[in-house]
């Protein structure tokens, strides 16, 4: 025989409640744990992950995301309205419906560093996530001058530029070759000035060597070497020294 039971509407209602509370998993982000690099002028993708939604797509009805760098707003997106705040900036559909919010930004300029928030908002449900984007600038680097000759018994200077960069953070060091295996790090003799702001945001530093060889010292290889973010490897000058006898 079928027995069918039925509960007070009340009871009802909380069983279906209760149902619909254990299939809910909190929208969450996921974004990047170490800084984005980019240098300027070159596109940047900042990354930021939805996760936590049980369908195969969003319902971007029912989604919002919000970019912010630092307090100022870069990119809105509400329910299917896309708001750009930074020309060219790009958060497509496409994406979004597959749970990714990243952020594209084109050209990316020193005004673009800093410490990003996105915060998305599903229903009623919110997580946000925050990415540091550093943005740098590659030194142009020169030796003056150029072809380094001293007479014996004299003292001049060699100067290392490093120029137009960003952030101001830079290092100088100055070697003398040894071998094709072997240097000593110069101290004596070495001043390095304190980096000056251009106009543009980026930096200026000089670094100089100053040398009183002897004639034995003729054909010496020296180089500077120039430490910065933007650098993958140092830049390396290389000058051979002539010294002219008395």
């Amino acid at each position: 025989m079928l027995r069918v039971v039925l509960f007070p509407p009340g009871i009802t209602c909380f069983l279906l409640i209760c149902l619909s509370l254990l299939g809910t998993v909190p929208i969450k982000v996921k974004v990047s744990d170490s800084p984005v690099k980019v240098l300027r002028d070159q596109d940047v993708f900042i990354p930021c992950t939805i996760t936590g939604y049980s369908s195969a797509e969003l319902d971007l009805g029912r989604l919002s995301v919000h970019w912010t760098l630092g307090s100022d707003p870069v990119y809105i997106y509400e329910r299917r309205s896309h708001i750009p705040i930074r020309t060219g900036s790009k958060l497509p559909d496409n994406s979004l419906i597959r749970g990714n919010a990243g952020l594209y930004i084109p050209q990316a300029q020193i005004r673009d560093g800093g410490e990003y928030t996105c915060t998305v908002t599903f229903d009623t449900e919110m997580s946000e996530g925050h990415s540091t984007v550093e943005v740098s600038i590659k030194p142009s680097a020169s030796l003056v001058p150029p072809d380094v000759i001293i007479e014996e018994g004299t003292e001049r200077g060699v100067t290392c530029r490093a120029s137009n960069y960003y952030p101001e953070t830079i290092k100088f060091q100055w070697i003398k070759h040894l071998s094709v295996t072997q240097y000593d790090a110069l101290c004596q003799g070495v001043s390095t000035n304190e980096p000056l702001e251009n106009g543009d945001g980026t930096f200026s530093a000089t670094s100089q060597l100053l040398l009183k060889p002897f004639i034995e010292d003729d054909g010496g290889k020296y180089s500077c070497v120039i430490s910065h973010r933007s650098l993958g490897d140092s830049l390396v000058l290389d000058f051979t020294l002539s010294v002219k006898g008395k």
